[in-house]
């Protein structure tokens, strides 16, 4: 009877962790894999992105939009680019 009485005290903790759920753990979110460009890409992306800041200094907006449309679709997730988009679009939006 005293073994029991032990027994009970180890079983207890087993029978138990079936009634609690488990703690599931969402995955990490997964990071894109970087864009590998050629280098005429890079360069052709590089030579739009400085005519799009020139045309945005100039405030010629709907150039530097074009230019940035043109980035786009070469390298859709280019950093300079998207700050330049933002800064144009925050622009547009204070605009009377």
């Amino acid at each position: 009877m005293r073994h029991n009485k032990h027994l009970f005290h180890l079983l207890l903790p087993l029978l138990l962790c079936g009634c609690f759920p488990a703690a599931w753990k969402t995955a990490p979110a997964k990071k894109e894999a970087p864009v590998r460009l050629s280098e005429e890409n890079t360069r052709k992306v590089e030579q739009l992105y400085y005519k799009a800041v020139g045309a945005y200094t100039n405030n010629e907006l709907a150039l530097s939009l074009k230019n940035l449309n043109e980035i786009s679709a070469i390298h859709p997730s280019y950093p300079p680019a998207l700050e330049l988009r933002e800064k144009i679009r925050r622009i547009s939006v204070t605009k009377p």
